[in-house]
């Protein structure tokens, strides 16, 4: 099976038939002022016939070296030996919180950096599980589909910040209910959600959500980031200095405490476990090893294990006929005049 490493490439290809067109335009915009100003029996001799097939050879070997330098950028590329992989593990979802509050710094370097840092410990010990990410305050939204494309989530998990979400607030039923739906439709166990939050809960009522994540066999496992102490919400200007912390309508410093009974209601009705970042030694890695105590699904997928890469040949191709336009004459010489020329000595 055919086909690119870089698709978007070919795009270049409408050049050859542009610049084909701007050719034949100029030349014939060349000839028409040449036939007012020149006799046209001296016109002929001007266009000789072999001139003009060299010429047009020429061009057209650079236009086929452009060709074949597009299409050896694309990375053409033939697949063989169709591998089917067959994986077992888990679909993992972890919802982030991602509001103002996670800034606080009570938790080195602060509650989100190190939220992030956790989760990233997640995903490099994931066993053939699947993982999406989940970005939530007071609106939710997919950050990451399921994929078992490692790389990727991590990226997804680098761009998560405060700014993301426009709306603040913290709406653990908005995050369950995203989290849900986007667990593949033929996966019918083997799910879990894993909460990361400082419990700042502002909602009224998230028994909703749990009835459905009950309902369809979500386990949810919450992890609780920040100190019972507290700490104020720093503030920043455009350049990341420090320029305040963020204060109530009567001018107060807001003190942001971890408030662990909502995500303790949430793990016991998700059939999961709370953890307290600090109060264990790896909560992230402690809330997967007992995640992998449960049944494991086996899915499969499909792709093309090796790849013949054919771009070689395109770049030969296109420095062959480079080589060629560059080398070819554009005129020949008389071959009358040269034996004239040798008949006179």
């Amino acid at each position: 099976m055919l086909s690119f490493a870089q698709p978007g490439i070919l795009g270049l290809l409408i050049l050859l038939p542009l610049l084909l067109i701007a050719a034949f335009l100029k030349a014939k915009q060349r000839r028409k002022k040449m036939e007012i100003h020149i006799h046209p029996a001296m016109l002929g001799r001007l266009y000789d016939p072999a001139r003009r097939s060299l010429l047009a050879l020429k061009h057209g070997l650079l236009l086929f070296s452009l060709a074949m330098m597009i299409l050896s950028a694309a990375g053409l590329r033939i697949g063989s030996g169709l591998k089917e992989l067959k994986q077992e593990g888990m679909d993992v979802i972890v919802a982030l919180d991602l509001s103002a509050s996670m800034t606080a710094e009570d938790i080195s370097p602060s509650r989100l950096e190190r939220s992030k840092y956790e989760v990233l410990r997640l995903i490099n010990n994931l066993k053939g599980d699947r993982i999406g990410l989940v970005a939530f305050a007071g609106v939710s939204f997919l950050q990451c589909p399921i994929t078992s494309d490692y790389r990727t989530a991590t990226m997804m998990l680098e761009m998560m910040d405060t700014q993301l979400l426009p709306v603040q607030g913290t709406a653990f039923a908005d995050a369950i209910y995203t989290a849900i739906d986007a667990f593949p439709d033929e996966n019918q166990q083997y799910k879990a959600i894993i909460l990361i939050s400082d419990g700042e809960d502002h909602e009224q009522d998230i028994d909703a959500a749990l009835q459905r994540a009950a309902e369809e066999k979500v386990l949810i496992y919450s992890l609780g980031v920040g100190t019972l102490k507290g700490s104020p919400i720093p503030v920043y200007d455009n350049a990341a200095k420090l320029v305040d912390y963020k204060r109530d309508s009567e001018g107060r410093v807001i003190t942001t405490v971890l408030q662990e009974n909502t995500l303790r209601q949430i793990a016991a009705s998700g059939n999961g476990r709370y953890y307290r970042l600090g109060a264990v030694r790896e909560p992230i890695l402690s809330i997967y090893e007992h995640i992998l105590h449960g049944d494991r699904q086996e899915y499969q997928t499909h792709e093309f294990a090796r790849y013949r890469e054919l771009y070689l040949i395109f770049a030969i191709f296109a420095l062959f006929s480079l080589l060629l336009a560059v080398l070819l004459p554009e005129t020949l010489k008389n071959k009358r005049k040269t034996e004239n020329t040798a008949a006179s000595k």
